[in-house]
């Protein structure tokens, strides 16, 4: 098979299709706004353009097709690009927006994956699934193979995230900020421990990409083992910053921890009691339960002279 040109644009037909459908869900949000008479902020539009831009980059960039052909290193960055960064700006994209009218029979499937243990075990079995060495051989032969498993990882890793970012609020399997910290924690073991095997083995684990020529001085060999160490590594640094994001408003004494409390049923809740300003977050906790006003004093009967 005559393999195209290092630095040759893919123009694969079903990644097209599908930068053109996240380009739209990435406006939707924006043109609501717009219809609405309301300025969309920036940071929701910094968030759709950075994820249409780096989604673009990893489908239709030569960076794809060294991916696809050459570089399993090449590989691992583009699943960084389509797994890690791309779905949280697209999920970010859409935060504080209405969610769409869906048929009901999509929105429990929706609901269904959506629960964080069903998405976990969902978003590593499709990875590792893919990266089975008979599948990903035929990947590397069949360029819309190879398409389909980058759709596929980018829809699973959008459901993954999605508890994380939870764009259209608080759902029904919603956790709390430490629940969504252990969350992350939990999804960086199963790509480490892949990354370290791929990293530390002594024979190629796909054939396809012997039959390559060596790019920039880099032999099968060394390729696998910086590709492991990507996966590894940087792999994580979406997670990471997220993690961090998380863990610096779970201590932020200032941080308002209101959209982790749940009502009991959707009822109003007394106001609290002032807090002064600086104190730790369990202060407030603890603080944020309803109060109960104390009884008013009741008032003195006039005198009234006997006789």
């Amino acid at each position: 098979m005559d393999l195209p040109a290092p630095t040759n644009a893919t123009l694969s037909p079903l990644l097209l299709i599908t930068l053109a459908a996240a380009g739209a869900g990435a406006a939707w949000p924006l043109r609501n706004a717009a219809r609405a008479g309301a300025s969309a902020t920036g940071w929701r539009i910094a968030s759709a353009a950075g994820a249409l831009v780096l989604l673009a980059v990893a489908f239709v960039s030569p960076l794809a097709t060294v991916a696809a052909h050459y570089l399993l290193t090449a590989h691992l960055i583009q699943v960084t690009l389509v797994m890690g960064f791309v779905p949280p700006l697209l999920l970010l994209a859409l935060a504080g927006s209405l969610p769409p009218r869906l048929p009901r029979a999509l929105v429990r499937l929706a609901g269904a994956a959506g629960h964080p243990a069903v998405a976990i075990v969902l978003v590593n079995a499709v990875f590792f699934g893919w990266h089975a060495p008979v599948l990903y051989d035929a990947c590397l032969r069949h360029v819309e193979l190879y398409s389909l498993q980058q759709v596929t990882l980018l829809l699973v890793s959008l459901v993954f995230w999605w508890p994380i970012v939870e764009p259209f609020g608080r759902g029904r399997w919603s956790m709390g900020r430490l629940g969504k910290l252990g969350y992350i924690l939990l999804a960086t073991v199963p790509q480490t421990f892949a990354g370290l095997i791929f990293a530390l083995a002594h024979h190629p684990f796909y054939a396809g990409y012997l039959a390559a020529p060596v790019l920039a001085g880099m032999s099968h060999a060394t390729d696998q083992q910086i590709a492991g160490a990507c996966m590894a590594l940087l792999s994580k640094l979406a997670l990471f910053a997220a993690f961090m994001v998380l863990l610096w408003r779970l201590l932020d004494p200032s941080g308002d921890d209101s959209t982790d409390s749940d009502d009991g049923g959707g009822g109003r809740r007394d106001a609290p009691q002032p807090v002064p300003p600086g104190v730790p977050n369990w202060v407030r906790l603890l603080d944020r339960g309803p109060t109960v006003e104390e009884p008013g004093t009741r008032p003195r009967e006039p005198l009234v002279p006997a006789g």
